[in-house]
């Protein structure tokens, strides 16, 4: 017996499960089929991220990318709060090893 879908999304990685999420949302009377090759989904890439959300500190200030990470960052927060997601604000440590590195340290800062 053959099983019909309405949409079938390739990919259980983070794009792939992105992608779900946001179909389920708008269309909620679809069958969605996710197809993964793996055994188990965010396998490969999206399985060895290392979990960070970053904030754009090394990108210039004021600069759109540096904009857009930060609010990234906080569209994410806000969205792991909805959804009851637990993480974690630990900050950052950064250091200047030498003293020409000591003025790059105040635009770290503005970001």
């Amino acid at each position: 017996m053959s099983k019909r879908y309405d949409i079938a999304i390739v990919g259980a990685g983070i794009v792939g499960a992105a992608v779900l999420y946001e179909y389920q949302k708008r269309y909620p009377q679809h069958k969605v089929h996710l197809i993964e090759k793996e055994p188990v989904a965010a396998f490969h890439q999206t399985g060895r991220n290392s979990g960070v959300i970053h904030a754009g500190v090394y990108y210039p200030p004021g600069s759109l990318k540096s904009q857009y990470c930060r609010q990234g960052l906080e569209d994410t927060i806000a969205w792991c709060r909805d959804h009851h997601l637990p993480f974690e604000q630990c900050g950052k440590l950064i250091v200047a090893t030498n003293t020409d590195e000591l003025h790059k340290l105040d635009n770290l800062f503005i970001n």
